[in-house]
């Protein structure tokens, strides 16, 4: 989410002269950021490190627009609950996880019950508005500056790099609700939005909120990813061409036209037969299927049932037949029906003792849940005490080669 200089002037003054501003917060430096929180030690230590890294990507692939001028250190405000995080925020900005404040370069987010890995999320997302901000143009058209928020935000950090251009279920599972609902902003309608009409739709539907993310989200992917029969980026240049367009100063209308057309409705049409051939990616399937095994452990966990390997966890799923139901707004699913898939690859085979295991971590309410994906990477859950007395999971993505073996 990003506010408008001119919606936040009053609110900035009322930051400044506050405070809540944070002042007892510890501080330190990464080299792109001035960071306040106070988040444990190891928790901000690796935000720090994947906010550097975002921003390096961020750089890597949009160095085109930086010219000469370097991007200003941002500050970032990382509260560990929504309390801190609401009273440093003036009680504006009640429904989010995370905002960045263009007016003072500044982001902030918190932890609360959202969980680490909504909030590594969310930091991927309001980093982007910052370099967007500072790097591209004071004001892209907001279905573009959130869609691209939003690819950046799926994005896969292992260590190392990131992986792009993921497909979440979740994300498909919306699109395909919205498409079969007719629930789908027109293009044209969608093109003109700006961030008053944006915000005023979420304000009055929470559900018209998640369907115009979710499918600027979609628009962006396609833009980025759709090729033609040859293997070749369609739109991929011709989003570089608007974007440089923005950049030099055009109105985003005039930028769209020149970088694609004037046929609104023909664009339209082709994201939506994208659309409807969309596929969830492979990576970003294993990652909500071991979601769920994470789900089912906690779940076991409070009515006093511990597992010590994945072999006894199956046999227990299985003979109970046990389910899990989830809704996100006013969508909602259900596990897969066979749970057996939940303890394989997404070929059927069944995780051998090696590739998907238990591994105890001390102080831990629960083991970690480790699955080595492919041959290309380890997927760690780690789970963690929460303050409301329930337990949560984050999921680490590690790099085969630094992924410890299996311990008998």
């Amino acid at each position: 989410m990003i506010r408008s200089i001119t919606s936040i002037v009053c609110f900035v003054l009322l930051l400044l002269g506050s405070v809540a501003r944070g002042e007892d917060l510890r501080q330190f430096n990464t080299r792109h950021y001035l960071v306040h929180t106070d988040l444990d030690t190891a928790l901000s230590a690796d935000l720090a490190q994947r906010l550097d890294a975002m921003y390096d990507e961020y750089s890597q692939r949009l160095a085109l627009f930086q010219g000469k001028g370097a991007v200003p250190r941002l500050e970032v405000y990382l509260f560990r609950t929504q309390r801190d995080y609401s009273a440093f925020t003036g009680g504006k900005m009640q429904n989010s996880g995370g905002v960045f404040l263009p007016g003072e370069n500044l982001l902030a987010a918190f932890l609360g019950d959202l969980g680490r890995d909504q909030l590594r999320r969310t930091l991927q997302h309001e980093a982007f508005h910052q370099f967007a901000y500072n790097a591209i143009a004071t004001e892209l058209p907001v279905w573009l500056n959130e869609g691209l928020a939003q690819y950046f935000e799926e994005g896969l950090w292992n260590g190392d790099g990131f992986l792009h251009g993921e497909v979440p279920p979740r994300r498909l599972r919306q699109l395909r609700a919205d498409m079969e609902g007719d629930r789908l902003v027109p293009f044209s309608e969608l093109l003109h939005m700006n961030n008053d009409t944006w915000t005023a739709r979420l304000a009055a539907s929470r559900a018209d909120g998640v369907t115009q993310y979710n499918q600027s989200w979609a628009m962006v992917h396609f833009l980025v990813t759709a090729q033609d029969d040859g293997g070749q980026y369609l739109y991929r240049s011709r989003l570089i061409d608007m974007l440089r367009l923005l950049h030099a100063g055009k109105s985003p209308d005039d930028a769209f036209h020149d970088a694609f057309g004037s046929n609104v409705d023909g664009f339209h049409d082709r994201f939506i037969a994208y659309a409807g051939r969309l596929k969830a990616t492979a990576e970003a399937t294993v990652i909500e299927n071991q979601g769920v095994l994470a789900d089912l452990m906690i779940d076991f966990e409070r009515n006093g049932r511990r597992f010590s390997d994945i072999p006894s966890l199956r046999r227990f799923v299985i003979k109970g037949r046990y389910a899990l139901h989830y809704s996100r707004g006013d969508l909602a699913w259900d596990t897969d029906p066979d749970m057996n898939n939940y303890f394989c690859d997404l070929a059927g085979r069944p995780f051998d003792a090696d590739e998907l295991y238990l591994s105890p971590r001390t102080g831990a309410p629960l083991p970690d849940l480790v699955c080595r994906y492919s041959g290309r990477m380890v997927l760690r859950t780690r789970f963690h005490d929460a303050e409301n007395g329930t337990v949560d999971h984050e999921l680490l993505i590690e790099p085969i080669r630094s992924s410890a073996s299996v311990s008998n």
